[in-house]
């Protein structure tokens, strides 16, 4: 399943620390599929920032490439700036790290969604915005396939 950076953050966060053994070595396995590999942190640049006494993590999204090289542009903000403002259609922002595809079982698959279900069927709902990409990918399918 083709997941993006903060996908693959809140699809982690909705995994179970407990459960029975067989779904907890599954688990481990989704949970390393959906983790960064050493290049992406470094690309992503991971850090905490309080927002209103909160604790999030932030990270670098996109950056601005020349689209005829599709190599970086490097510089200050200020200096990417004036580029884009001088021929803007000579560049674009790219994400950083774009969407993956993870494999997870079927098994893992049905936790997340069972996951889901309950946050939406909670009264009142504990479904946030946050989940929405998340849950029209795991899911809607799903509910299509009944």
């Amino acid at each position: 399943m083709l997941l993006n950076v903060l996908e693959r953050l809140i699809v982690m966060g909705l995994l179970p620390d407990k459960d029975n053994y067989t779904n907890l070595k599954l688990l481990r396995v989704a949970r390393e599929s959906l983790s960064f590999t050493e290049e992406e942190n470094k690309l992503l640049n991971f850090r905490m920032q309080e927002v209103n006494g909160k604790s999030n993590t932030i990270w670098d999204q996109s950056h601005l490439v020349a689209k005829a090289t599709q190599e970086r542009v490097d510089g200050d903000v200020e200096t990417q700036t004036k580029l884009v403002l001088a021929k803007p259609e000579d560049f674009e922002m790219v994400p950083i790290v774009g969407e993956v595809d993870i494999e997870l079982g079927e098994v893992v698959t049905n936790i997340i969604i069972k996951t889901l279900k309950t946050l939406e069927e909670a009264t009142p709902s504990e479904l946030e915005d946050k989940h929405f990409t998340v849950y029209e990918k795991f899911v809607l399918p799903s509910t299509t396939q009944t």
